[in-house]
């Protein structure tokens, strides 16, 4: 063992937490017998010395940021539809990063890409002012800026010397609890040109795209067949691009097919086959292997699995010669998706023809090549593992050759389509204008369509201005699972024809989403960087497919399934788009992951039990339920949500209201014995679990769940409350690794933090929960992280000197294990928000923004993407976490089915307005408080709000009056401490533009 660092169980003799002169708090833990001293470095400072002018930035309104010069590079930001693709718009206005065509590019888990990324501008789209039969490509001047308000961007051209300035408007439709139109494959680009001389001058628009349809497939075959349309029509022009598919490769076209000659079973032995290195031992693996997912769809008893001894270690295991003598190799894969590293690979004349990687994912999926092209040559297949970093392992079983493939749905699922690039992509017009074909070349030399619609030509006037609006449409159903956009267009010419006729309300309906969540006393950075992560939802993400159903990686490509631990931190999809939410959770929570005899709820969509997951199944399904507009969701699904919750207590063995069990986790290890993490969740679970159960009449499970509660909240208390933060009770002399014991956790209130997400108050004692807050934000919060980095190595850098950050887990007390809980140096948006939210809460703001500003600061575009916060993986969806800030800075409760509403503004109460979002509408909660009297005001901007009950917080004693729609309304006013509840005589329904005004005193 190190003398760096020791448990409890080797201290010797104890300093009294001396203080020696290392440059950071460095406290002596032990004097072994020989002399030598054991010291645990804890060098993240109490005091963090916050200037005045961060601590006034934290709440001032400020000024809207704008960008320019070389912060234009790295910005990106994601503006097609939900679940629709990915596109980016980067900050000198042209699309970038264009991943529509079902491939998308992964760019590490972390340690690679919490860089600068530059953009690829892997499409020809181009925007041209055509000024005196000059032409100038808008995007390429010196003096651009870039304005930036998700789901809005707004880009100034810099077009010196010219009489006409330029601004583009881009963004896809995006409306809360409007899904369809706001997972639309479209970019809309709004373009003004303003005539600044003292002239009329003649200017048109042309929008050129390229054919990129097919290209994806010609690294490994011919670009296919092009073709392009030309549309003019009197409100329309237009340029539709598609081309032919190529023969399915798979195709199974033997009149008369030969047996199947198998290579290899993997069942006892590897046979012939030659292992190298230490990833795959002396023999197959016979399923999971220690501390592995689960391992599963293999054939027999064996196969090849490369996570021997985990990720870190690499092999190779190479067959002998063969003679290929069918069509097709079929075999089944598993594991990393590392192209190159972790595969299996067809090798011919020393080089490798065929290649094929797991999908991160353990279970075996049937894949095949097609070998035609090489019948009767000598070759010899390789399963590869050269990847020592997460999903650094492969998984291989049943190689054979064959003249027909295995599965087909296997392969529609790995691969989707033979032609998955295939489809459409229209480039238009919103009015009547002129179309040129031409022929041009792309970067790689093959020729391609450049289509070209411009505008007619305008004359404008002195000082007036002229909008031209294009429209980017793209179709490719021939996703792996379909694509759920398919269902509602035909091809992208339907889809430009929908935005055509509904462009007034689908522009109205998003600006006014942008005006209603920027008209607030709320920072413009705040309002910025908790905005900015919903853009994640339009990344490669998330998945709408052909059967309706709502599915999501954590982040791009990254770890499959919709993870429940990873989501369990998200509130952004939830409030804005609830009827996605609610679909998740019914199509995954209590379908594809939920098993019927146990109440399991598979952490990704299996039957893999992940303690926080499970938990948060349970708050999920009670916040959809608070989300709706009715008690329909919860009535169809309580019997389900019951067992979930019923799995969890069979769980707490004893019965005293904590889980002392294995815990699997979103740190990716298991955390055993009672710890606040886990508990909090569990504890919030089966308080929601008794407010639901009361709803449905369940007054035995209600009680059952109460008493759970109070058990478990007291125990917790009284077991891991340590000085001044709650710890993990660990039999250290058992479980030798990955736990946290005395160590202070960020994320140790996680279900506290739900709790009051979802109106459940305080889990554990008000007074126990600010104090373990403060300690997280003492020993875990850096104003710069290099000190505690340079003697904490992370994992994975997420946040690099210099650079403000919280860190997972720190032991300012002593007692880190050897091999402690697994990321514990690392920085997490998502935890950040989480716990940022928590402190808004319970009244710690200046903490909780502090936090959310240092993000802002990492992720301002001078230094990477800042719509782009990275974990494992880019676009990470914990980072969704940030909505929780949002809905705590208001005080934000609601329960649709009961239309109960409330507000308690955590900041400038006295002066506090932002928006809000309810089950059928949204609007701009306000506030004022001056001369003894405050007046609170909802007003709806879209949809509709019922309500039969306002909270609200407040000091000033005296009357309660309340107005609807102008008029007076009865109500009926009680009061408990500082909250108000005002309940009206008569329920209210409110549609867009009306508003409920209470005055108080």
């Amino acid at each position: 063992m190190s003398k760096d660092q020791v448990t409890r169980r080797t201290m010797l003799k104890m300093a009294g937490g001396a203080t020696l002169g290392l440059g950071g708090t460095s406290r002596i833990l032990a004097v072994f017998a020989d002399g030598s001293i054991v010291r645990q470095d804890h060098r993240v400072p109490s005091d963090k010395k916050l200037s005045a002018a961060w601590r006034k930035s934290l709440t001032a309104r400020g000024k809207k940021e704008v960008w320019s010069g070389d912060a234009l590079k790295n910005i990106g930001m994601p503006i097609g539809g939900i679940a629709a693709g990915q596109v980016y718009l980067d900050g000198y206005g042209r699309i970038s990063t264009c991943e529509v065509f079902n491939h998308h590019e992964f760019y590490g888990y972390g340690a690679t890409n919490y860089i600068k990324q530059a953009h690829r501008h892997d499409i020809d789209l181009s925007f041209h002012l055509i000024l005196d039969d000059k032409e100038t490509e808008l995007g390429t001047g010196e003096t651009q800026t870039f304005r930036g308000e998700f789901p809005i961007a707004e880009v100034d051209f810099g077009l010196q010397g010219s009489p006409i300035r330029a601004r583009m408007t881009a963004y896809s439709p995006f409306v809360p609890l409007n899904a369809k139109d706001s997972a639309l494959p479209v970019t809309l680009f709004e373009i003004e040109l303003h005539n600044t001389s003292s002239k009329s001058v003649a200017v048109a628009l042309e929008g050129r795209l390229g054919n990129p349809v097919g290209r994806r497939a010609s690294v490994q075959r011919e670009l296919p067949v092009q073709h392009s349309a030309l549309v003019t029509e009197p409100s329309m022009t237009a340029i539709i691009h598609t081309a032919e598919g190529v023969k399915d490769e798979f195709a199974e076209d033997s009149a008369n097919p030969r047996p199947p000659i198998l290579l290899a079973d993997f069942e006892g032995s590897y046979g012939d086959w030659k292992p190298e290195g230490e990833a795959l031992g002396t023999a197959p693996a016979k399923g999971t292997l220690p501390d592995q997912q689960d391992v599963r769809g293999f054939d027999g008893q064996g196969l090849v699995n490369t996570y021997l001894k985990g990720d870190a270690t690499t092999g190779k295991l190479v067959s002998p010669p063969l003679t290929l003598l069918r069509k097709f190799v079929n075999f089944k894969i598993g594991g990393g998706n590392h192209p190159g590293k972790t595969c299996i690979n067809l090798v011919v004349d020393g080089k490798v023809v065929r290649t094929s990687t797991g999908l991160n994912d353990e279970r075996l999926l049937w894949d095949a090549w097609n070998v035609e092209d090489f019948a009767g040559k000598t070759a010899r297949i390789e399963i590869v593992d050269e990847d020592s970093g997460g999903w650094g392992h492969i998984n291989v079983d049943h190689v054979e050759m064959a003249d027909a493939v295995r599965s087909r749905e296997d392969l529609h699922r790995r691969h989707g389509s033979t032609n998955p690039d295939i489809g459409t992509i229209a480039l238009a017009l919103l009015e009547k204008g002129g179309t040129q074909l031409d022929t041009t070349h792309d970067e790689k030399g093959l020729e391609l369509n450049l289509g070209k619609v411009r505008s007619r030509h305008y004359d404008i006037p002195p000082g007036k201005k002229s909008v031209l609006t294009f429209v980017l449409a793209w179709h490719f159903p021939e996703h792996p699972r379909g694509r759920q956009y398919a269902n509602w267009f035909k091809d992208a010419k339907d889809v430009v024809r929908y935005v055509q006729t509904n462009f007034a309300r689908l522009s109205h309906d998003t600006k006014l989403w942008r005006e209603t969540y920027y008209d607030s006393t709320l920072p413009y950075w705040l309002l910025d960087r908790l905005h900015s992560t919903i853009g994640n939802l339009a990344t490669g993400t998330t998945e709408w497919w052909g059967d309706g159903r709502f599915w999501a990686w954590e982040g791009v490509v990254c770890c499959s399934g919709t993870c429940t631990h990873v989501w369990n931190y998200e509130h952004g999809l939830a409030r804005l788009f609830p009827v996605i939410e609610r679909n998740i959770r019914e199509r995954q929570d209590f379908g594809e992951g939920y098993d019927e005899a146990t109440g399991l709820v598979g952490f990704r969509s299996n039957r893999d039990y992940a303690a926080d997951g499970q938990c948060g199944t349970v708050l999920k399904a009670y916040r959809e339920h608070l989300c709706s507009k009715d008690g329909e969701f919860l009535k169809a699904n309580w019997p389900k949500v019951k067992k979930i919750l019923g799995y969890l207590i069979t769980r707490d063995a004893n019965g005293d209201g904590l889980l002392e069990d294995s815990q699997p986790n979103t740190y990716d290890i298991d955390f055993f014995g009672a710890n606040t993490f886990v508990g909090s969740l569990y504890l919030a679970a089966l308080r929601a679990g008794e407010e639901m159960a009361t709803e449905q009449g369940d007054t035995s499970f209600a009680s059952q769940c109460r008493a759970l509660f109070e058990k478990g909240s007291k125990a917790s208390v009284d077991r891991l409350w340590k000085d001044d933060y709650f710890v993990q009770d660990v039999d250290e002399a058992k479980v030798k690794e990955f736990q946290y014991g005395p160590g202070c956790l960020s994320d140790q209130l996680f279900g506290q933090g739900w709790a009051h997400q979802v109106g459940l108050g305080h889990i554990y004692p008000r007074e126990k929960v600010v104090q373990a807050l403060k300690s997280v934000w003492k020993y875990n919060w850096a104003p710069d992280v290099k000190g505690q980095n340079e003697r904490w190595k992370p994992e994975r850098p997420f946040a690099v000197h210099g650079e403000a950050g919280l860190f997972i887990c720190t032991w300012p007390n002593g007692g880190r294990q050897q091999e402690p809980v697994r990321y514990r140096d690392e920085v997490w948006t998502g935890i950040e928000y989480q716990v940022a939210g928590n402190m808004v809460w319970d009244g710690l703001v200046e903490e909780g923004l502090s936090i959310c500003k240092a993000i802002h600061e990492r992720y301002h575009p001078a230094k990477r993407n800042p719509y782009n916060e990275i974990e494992c993986s880019d676009h990470y969806a914990r980072a969704l976490a940030s909505w929780g800030v949002f809905t705590a800075l208001s005080g934000f409760t609601y329960h649709g089915p009961k239309g109960q509403i409330g507000f308690a503004p955590r900041v400038t109460p006295d002066n506090f307005r932002s928006a809000f979002t309810a089950a059928e509408g949204w609007g701009t909660f306000s506030q004022t408080v001056a001369s003894g009297k405050q007046t609170d005001t909802i007003k709806l901007l879209h949809g509709t709000l019922s309500l039969n009950e306002i909270s609200l917080d407040t000091k000033v004693k005296g009357s309660v009056e309340a107005f609807v729609r102008g008029a007076p309304h009865a109500v009926e006013a009680t009061r408990d401490g500082s909250t108000i509840k005002v309940r009206l005589k008569t329920a209210v329904k409110l549609v867009a533009g009306e508003a409920v005004e209470v005055r108080i005193g």
